[in-house]
């Protein structure tokens, strides 16, 4: 069984979503593990650089889809990899500075790479693939493994596609269903 006979039907992708699955689609990736965010940032001459300041990091844009990255020290591969997304999508994005925009805007900007990291890494065609046994929910730290990524990180995924926050997923007699752990 497959993860897509769990998870909902119909869905219409946003724009976002779209603009991120063409990246993946241009570099032929098929399998989570293949994501390379570091060779993303090559193609598109986006370059790495230590953030000056510790505990941040932050992007500047030098044109179309081009720029720098600054990233904070992190022995922490999977929160690299999530930082390098997210700033990623600033540069590939945006090209309006946050720091000549109003609030609304910086806010926009934000949503629109928090979720374009979430849909680069994990793409709903990948999710679809996921082998699952079939008499056993999905959790969210199986997730996380599959797409070496936080649990954080997909508990945010998810909420892109699921109403309320879900810690697993399963199949019921209606064909699907979401499990919330009580604490």
């Amino acid at each position: 069984m497959k993860l897509a006979d769990l998870l909902p039907a119909r869905r219409t992708p946003s724009i976002t979503e779209q603009i991120a699955n063409g990246v993946i689609e241009r570099f032929g990736y098929q399998r989570p593990d293949e994501i390379d965010i570091e060779e993303i940032c090559d193609h598109y001459k986006i370059k790495i650089k230590p953030s000056p300041e510790p505990d941040v990091t932050y992007s500047v844009c030098t044109g179309f889809r081009k720029g720098f990255i600054y990233l904070q020290e992190t022995d922490d591969w999977i929160q690299r990899k999530e930082l390098l997304g997210e700033e990623f999508a600033h540069l590939y994005l945006h090209t309006i500075s946050q720091m000549q925009s109003t609030r609304e805007v910086t806010a926009k900007q934000e949503r629109q790479a928090k979720d374009f990291s979430a849909y680069l890494f994990m793409p709903w065609k990948m999710l679809q693939d996921i082998v699952i046994a079939y008499d056993q929910p999905v959790d969210i730290a199986m997730l996380a493994d599959e797409f070496l990524v936080s649990e954080e990180f997909v508990y945010y995924r998810l909420s892109l596609i699921l109403p309320e926050k879900a810690d697993a997923l399963a199949r019921t007699k209606a064909g699907f269903g979401y499990i919330r752990w009580i604490e």
